[in-house]
């Protein structure tokens, strides 16, 4: 699956930064999308919630659920979370917010493009954190 060979490729950045993914996705699911850009956006996303989990042996979760005629994916980290003043922000073009500034190598433009490639393949996107609890990202599949 296009989650399992994101979270082999991003082994090695697992193992550094001493995060460690869990995943639980039903083998039966099945999205219709552009595989290309599928794991583009899974790979923006695993490696954001990487980079934004500062502390060593916390989780990255990655789960998918059916909804009626939706599938939800969820990518949760237990990172430094996002402050509710850029939650709005994050998926404008080279808004860069505290976190990234920190980190010194934010572009401001992973979840821009993110969003302009869900709202192209008809996939939603959606983000919720919480300061010192994590960030968590979902993307709703039409099915």
């Amino acid at each position: 699956s296009a989650i399992m060979s994101n979270v082999n490729d991003n082994k090695r950045l697992f193992i550094a930064n001493r995060v460690f993914p869990e995943v639980k996705i039903d083998e039966d699911l099945i999205v219709m999308s552009d595989i290309k850009w599928l794991n583009f956006l899974i790979g923006q996303f695993i490696t954001n919630a990487v980079k934004y989990t500062f502390e060593p042996n916390k989780k990255l979760y990655i789960t998918a659920v059916q909804k009626e005629q939706h599938v939800h994916l969820f990518i949760r980290d237990e990172g430094v979370g996002i402050p509710k003043s850029d939650l709005p922000r994050v998926m404008k073009p080279f808004f860069t917010g505290e976190n990234g500034r920190k980190t010194g190598e934010s572009t401001g433009m992973g979840l821009y493009i993110a969003k302009e490639i869900c709202d192209k393949l008809g996939h939603q996107l959606l983000i919720t954190s919480e300061v010192g609890k994590g960030t968590q990202i979902e993307v709703i599949f039409q099915s």
